[in-house]
């Protein structure tokens, strides 16, 4: 995971084609997960069961389409079969809790290389073409905008909750890059800022974060009058060429609540219009129950491929830069449902035992899982307005902490049944 972090598809790449680190590390998974033998407790919780009924559901419509799409389909199906990733780490932690404390003092390691994420991002942004690659086509480090603001979101909300203390360089570094990723995409900005807000707000930090909001809007002010003093903007002719700039963070906010500049709008328009074609393709059409199935590229299909934004120079996807938007064209209805109904569950599960664990004192208990639930949405989030989860480097991430939450939580109440005095780390 700090290989995804640090070097993003780069580091995904490693590896014999096709059995690359994260198909490793999955089929590694799965030998330990049997070893171990926590079978039974893995799938008691609601939001476990669900993923499993989803699972099925998912296979069912890849299988059919492996004859005809190959290996597409088993990639494809991967946004949600990597969910087996959860119930690994499920299992692990109810065989031995101390892995608690291990994993939060890796991530506590971890943070002591963050300032090596905005350098990747920084190097994958203005000197891809200089990096090195892998097989000739695949540079060993590219880290996107999406993945850097998600491990923003955990690593800010892991100091706020006194899991471990940076430096005044470390905030630094990190606010630089906050404005970094600000000027490149607003998905992740949203990824940041909401979850590290909530964070403030569940531990009463409120002081702290009205002094942040004011000190970020004067120095942005500040910022912004200096460029329109004695600089010029020139509107970014795709999302990848975004400046860093004042106006370019101030044309991603409007965007989001209204009207921008015509490459900002481009590509939100871009977005909109494909969603509206798998609405109308399953809700309002003949897929409503089966989806299109894991293997079609749903560009060719819907007429994307080649047109990508309004400038014709956004790259091919194959997905429609919204993991709900993927679930309900391939999975159709029952899909999206099913997904929907998992993420309630666990979000409403790690809340429940968020106030329940600070009710009762345990304050460690419940900064912890409030530092799972504040990541995961930042994932999420982003994965709502890219494509996010379709691939190893945030897909892994996300099906780990999902699982991290779920064994967590089952660990406490096993620990805790009743009202206890405080809990320990």
């Amino acid at each position: 995971m700090l290989g995804y972090a640090l070097m993003g598809k780069g580091f995904a790449y490693l590896g014999v084609p096709p059995l690359y680190v994260g198909e490793i590390a999955f089929l590694a998974g799965i030998a330990i997960f049997f070893r171990i033998g926590t079978f039974a407790g893995v799938f008691v919780t609601l939001p476990a069961l669900l993923l499993v009924v989803l699972m099925v559901w998912v296979l069912a419509r890849t299988i059919p389409f492996v004859g005809l799409y190959g290996l597409e389909s088993l990639r494809d199906s991967v946004v949600v079969i990597y969910g087996c990733f959860a119930f690994f780490v499920i299992g692990l932690l109810l065989q031995d809790a101390r892995r608690i404390n291990t994993l939060l003092r890796y991530f506590g390691i971890m943070l002591l290389s963050f300032p090596a994420i905005p350098v990747g991002f920084w190097l994958t942004k203005y000197w891809g073409d200089h990096i090195p690659r892998l097989y000739g086509s695949v540079p060993i480090v590219e880290i996107g905008a999406s993945a850097v603001g998600t491990h923003l979101a955990g690593a800010m909300v892991f100091v706020l909750i006194g899991f471990r203390r940076v430096s005044l360089v470390w905030l630094l570094v990190w606010f630089i890059t906050l404005a970094l990723v600000g000027a490149t995409t607003r998905g992740a900005t949203l990824a940041v800022i909401v979850p590290v807000t909530i964070a403030m707000l569940v531990l009463g930090r409120f002081r702290l974060l009205l002094t942040t909001m004011v000190t970020a809007i004067g120095l942005f002010a500040v910022l912004l009058t200096l460029e329109s003093t004695f600089g010029e903007h020139e509107e970014a002719k795709n999302s990848i060429d975004r400046p860093v700039s004042a106006h370019q963070i101030m044309e991603n906010a409007q965007s989001l609540v209204g009207q921008s500049g015509h490459q900002t709008e481009g590509t939100k328009q871009w977005r909109l219009n494909w969603w509206e074609i798998i609405i109308n393709d399953t809700i309002r059409g003949p897929n409503f129950w089966t989806g299109r199935g894991f293997g079609i590229n749903l560009a060719v299909a819907d007429g994307f491929a080649e047109t990508g934004n309004w400038r014709n120079d956004r790259p091919l996807t194959r997905s429609p830069h919204s993991v709900h938007m993927t679930l309900l064209a391939r999975g159709g209805v029952p899909a999206v449902v099913l997904w929907a109904l998992m993420l309630v569950s666990w979000f409403a599960m790690l809340a429940r035992w968020i106030i329940t664990a600070r009710a009762r004192g345990h304050e460690v208990w419940s900064n912890l899982l409030l530092f799972v639930f504040c990541y995961v949405m930042a994932i999420l989030i982003n994965a709502s307005f890219d494509v996010t989860l379709e691939g190893p480097m945030q897909g892994i991430w996300f099906w780990c902490l999902f699982g991290f939450g779920i064994g967590s939580v089952m660990v406490y109440r096993a620990k805790y049944p009743y009202k206890t005095g405080r809990a320990s780390r």
